[in-house]
């Protein structure tokens, strides 16, 4: 079976500054070819399968996708032009390499092979209007279970787990603020982590913040139980942003705009400061917690003023050695400004694989949006 690094569907590129090594998916079958968000895995366990968005019109601003995949036994490329789904992030199932996904009130599945079709795994059953069932598909561990975060905006989201089997939701909590970034936890299947988040009101298009509390507290951070309990968690230096468990359940990491990356230590209250001094965007980190990956904004131009198709890098953190690295010193802009945004989330999302050998991201060095991967092995032997 063949890897990234030796298949004839990924070119290396070396970074011109840095030096540093990583693999783009040059087999192109569709305009944008982009990793997943970070919070969810897209690569099988065995490293057979690599799925990722497929965009065939990046003009075409409805959000609606398609999927893809790398079958690396075959060492070929299928866009699987069946699928069809919007902004949710897709659950790639590590032992199998299905995939999973929602489009309107129903959830899908979809396995990796050329005479296949997507087909209907069930349909919700929640009543009144749904914008979107989850913002991410987070599987229970005994594969019965997605938690959904569902939005309804200005009726109001409500957290909890749907049985695929039956599409039985039972909801365990609500509320009224745009409440997203749904994941469960990975290892007690009656908790869940969500975030409040800004949101334009459907009725007048007015913006809606992230509140703070009376005392000044941002509410990014909130827990979720079965047993209906809501909890809201401080951040350091009173901002998070872009979140995820620990592998053992026991943490909330999160990224701190132009401060670092933190984490918060839910059973002992704890803060916890990965890395301090630096910008990050989005980040993610192995199961043991020692080696971490983070993508930052580069907004150099037009007066530090974020826009979407911003140009970013993506930067790797050995906390076994306490060395750091750019892997990538800058993915371009490729004509994008604040007056001229794209409408698909094409910054990089960097997360480790499941079974922890590759980092994937998306970049935009060679001009459009393309799936790329970093080998670990590589990004450890050159922070010893």
């Amino acid at each position: 079976m063949k890897t990234p690094e030796t298949s004839k569907l990924f070119t290396k590129v070396v970074d011109p500054q840095s030096g540093v090594p990583h693999y783009v998916l040059t087999e192109r079958k569709t305009a944008y070819q982009q990793g997943f968000y970070f919070v969810n895995n897209s690569m099988s366990r065995d490293g057979r399968y690599l799925w990722f968005y497929a965009v065939p019109n990046p003009v075409y601003t409805t959000m609606d996708r398609n999927l893809g995949y790398v079958d690396f036994l075959s060492d070929e490329v299928v866009i699987c032009h069946d699928v069809l789904f919007d902004d949710a992030s897709p659950y790639v199932d590590p032992d199998t390499g299905d995939v999973y996904y929602a489009k309107g009130r129903k959830i899908y599945k979809r396995e990796p092979k050329k005479d296949k079709m997507a087909e209907v795994v069930c349909t919700v059953n929640i009543p009144g209007y749904i914008l979107k069932l989850a913002t991410h598909l987070t599987m229970t561990s005994d594969k019965k279970h997605f938690f959904l975060d569902v939005n309804r905006e200005d009726f109001g989201c409500m957290q909890g787990l749907v049985n695929i089997e039956t599409g039985k939701f039972t909801e365990w909590t609500r509320s009224s603020h745009n409440t997203n970034h749904g994941q469960i936890n990975p290892q007690n299947d009656s908790l869940g982590l969500c975030a409040y988040d800004s949101f334009s009101r459907m009725s007048d298009g007015s913006k809606v913040s992230i509140p703070y509390t009376d005392d000044g507290i941002y509410q990014r951070l909130w827990t979720v139980t079965s047993e209906g309990e809501r909890k809201m968690y401080p951040a350091m230096h009173n901002y998070a942003t872009h979140e995820w468990w620990s592998a053992d359940g026991k943490k909330i990491y999160y990224c701190c705009d132009k401060q670092g990356i933190y984490g918060k230590n839910i059973e002992t209250g704890e803060d916890i400061a990965i890395l301090e001094g630096v910008d990050p965007w989005h980040a993610h980190c192995t199961k043991d917690e020692t080696l971490f990956i983070y993508d930052e904004k580069k907004l150099e131009r037009y007066g530090g003023k974020w826009y979407r198709g911003c140009p970013a890098a993506l930067n790797f953190l050995n906390r076994r050695t306490g060395k750091s690295l750019v892997v990538v010193t800058e993915m371009p802009e490729n004509g994008f400004t604040p007056d001229n945004q794209t409408a698909y989330h094409i910054d990089p999302h960097p997360r480790f694989s499941e079974n922890e050998k590759y980092v994937i991201f998306s970049t935009t060095e060679l001009g459009g949006c393309d799936l790329a991967v970093a080998s670990v092995d590589e990004l450890v032997a050159l922070t010893k």
